[in-house]
């Protein structure tokens, strides 16, 4: 006896209008699947090169060409993490193996105040430094969590390197070494204290724990209460303890200096979030400090500065910041605290700059000379994160010229510039193909198959070709931000990993392949879609959230 597919209602009525624009969607794709393929295949031969440079001895890799010392702020910072993301998205095995054997091999060879690293000489040689220099391990820890372990948390979940990071937070907690008026804090650095407190501002998110909760209160405090009340309405980038006063006439808009902006801000978030009696007074300080680098820190374009003098706000360095967007982070993230329009608007008016010069994203110092990479990975990236929440198809269209021309950088044998700024390379290419495919990958992945995607409201269209047979798992993303720190507001943050397409595990969808339409669950998507592929004949996917719930009938 045939057996009829009972068909539901709302899955009738998607039927009943066919999508007119399917042809041109699924065209869109697989031109974008075409530029996600060399972002990961680039991605994935970074990986292998540097496999090959793995000290024999210690295990750890090296920091640059010539130099196999492990340092932290760098090797484990900007190199390793990466890597690593290029691992689990390209070579499995190599992410199951050489990658968790680095970690293994990082805590038994770095580790020296706790859990907190230092700098490890190859060849079995030991610390590079002879003595503890508190200062230099709080700079490499603080640097491995902010701007390595964070990401590989927020790109990839709970995993070894989550309680790493758990447990050099503790540690930069238990071992803080200035008192201050308003508690004991890591550095005296806007930079480190910066780092800091954005990765306490997602731990207290999480957990709510107050230990987390009152270093980050001590260090806001200083901030607003002390640094910048004396340093002319800035942070200053060096503080004096004994006079009370800056250590340096500086504040840095660029990278190595502006995270504190970005910290203040996140923190602020929490203290709103969680309605504590400081937030008040703090967000009305966060929304003073936003405003005087709006009045005083951008050029004509709208574009930050490299450093300010904080004695008198005059602009000491004139170059524009290359990673424009990790400032412009706080200032959104403070439009999204206190609805101020002019945060907004100055936001949008620099992503209309860097598309209408795309110098800003390609030649990051204005001179037409060629650039370092990681110059051009920061300006790339500022321009994903905001994309990501204000799309506009000129300034898509700007970013794929100028991700091409940075791709091309890569060497025959996979290298880039020979340092651990290679790292930052793998971190763009990735963050590029994720927003190509919107968030999806494919398990297992292999050079050849080629998969994009392009969301259109709650549905996405979803292509997958190769040059050969291919049979695995289309894999789904979820709101990350939610899952892995409890954030209530997916705020703009540094080192963040955009959310694309995402599913809800509770919520159900209608997957349409062909002639085929059936309904899965976001918890089905997420663990992965079985999909077969035959040489040029590609998979034409088509996912869209089922009106509800309540689905019942």
């Amino acid at each position: 006896m045939r057996r009829h597919r009972f068909i539901p209602p709302a899955i009738c009525l998607l039927l009943t209008f066919p999508c007119v624009l399917c042809a041109q969607d699924f065209a869109v794709c697989r031109r974008n699947a075409a530029q996600a393929q060399g972002a990961l295949q680039r991605s994935n031969r970074v990986l292998h090169a540097y496999l090959k440079r793995i000290d024999p001895v210690t295990g750890l890799l090296p920091r640059r060409g010539g130099d196999n010392t492990w340092y932290v702020r760098d090797s484990a910072a900007d190199l390793y993490p990466f890597l690593i993301m290029a691992a689990y998205y390209t070579d499995r095995a190599a992410y199951e193996n050489e990658m968790q054997a680095i970690l293994r091999n990082e805590l038994l060879h770095s580790t020296r105040v706790g859990r907190l690293s230092d700098n490890v000489l190859p060849g079995g040689q030991g610390f590079e430094a002879k003595g503890v220099n508190l200062d230099n391990i709080m700079f490499g820890s603080c640097e491995y969590i902010k701007d390595g372990l964070l990401p590989l948390t927020e790109l990839l979940g709970h995993h070894g390197w989550y309680a790493r990071m758990i447990g050099m937070a503790d540690d930069v907690i238990a071992n803080a070494p200035y008192e201050t008026p308003h508690g004991r804090v890591p550095s005296l650095s806007a930079e480190i204290n910066g780092e800091f407190l954005q990765a306490l501002s997602r731990l207290a998110f999480e957990t709510h724990d107050p230990r987390y909760v009152g270093q980050g209160l001590a260090i806001t405090r200083f901030y607003f209460e002390e640094v910048i009340p004396k340093s002319n309405g800035l942070p200053a980038h060096l503080w004096d303890l004994q006079t009370g006063q800056p250590a340096s006439d500086r504040f840095v808009l660029s990278d190595h200096g502006n995270e504190i902006v970005a910290g203040l801000s996140e923190f602020v978030t929490y203290l709103k979030e969680t309605k504590h009696t400081d937030y008040e007074k703090y967000s009305a300080a966060l929304a003073a400090l936003v405003n005087v680098l709006l009045d005083v820190g951008l050029n004509d374009d709208g574009v930050w500065v490299s450093a300010l003098s904080v004695r008198d706000r005059s602009v000491l360095d004139a170059r524009h910041a290359h990673c424009w967007g990790y400032l412009f982070n706080g200032v959104y993230t403070a439009y999204l605290i206190t609805g101020e329009q002019r945060f907004l608007d100055a936001t949008k008016r620099t992503m209309k700059a860097v598309a209408d010069k795309p110098t800003y994203l390609d030649d990051p110092d204005g001179s037409g000379r060629k650039y370092g990479s990681n110059a051009y990975s920061d300006a790339i990236e500022s321009a994903i994160v905001f994309l990501n929440r204000m799309p506009d198809d000129a300034q898509f269209a700007v970013l794929d010229t100028c991700v091409a021309r940075f791709l091309a950088r890569q060497r025959e044998d996979g290298i880039i510039e020979d340092w651990y700024g290679d790292g930052n390379y793998v971190r763009t290419a990735l963050m590029y193909a994720l927003m190509k495919s919107q968030g999806t990958w494919i398990e297992p992945w292999r050079a050849d198959v080629r998969l994009g995607a392009v969301r259109t409201g709650d549905a996405m269209f979803v292509a997958i070709d190769s040059d050969s047979p291919w049979e695995g798992k289309l894999r789904f993303d979820i709101r990350r931000h939610k899952a892995y720190f409890n954030l209530p507001v997916n705020y703009t943050r540094l080192n963040e990993w955009p959310e694309w397409f995402t599913v809800e595990l509770d919520r159900l969808y209608t997957v349409q392949r062909g002639a085929e339409t059936f309904i899965r669950s976001g918890a089905e998507l997420a663990q992965g879609l079985p999909v077969s592929v035959s040489a040029g004949q590609p998979a034409e996917i088509h996912i869209a959230a089922l009106p509800g719930p309540p689905y019942g009938k």
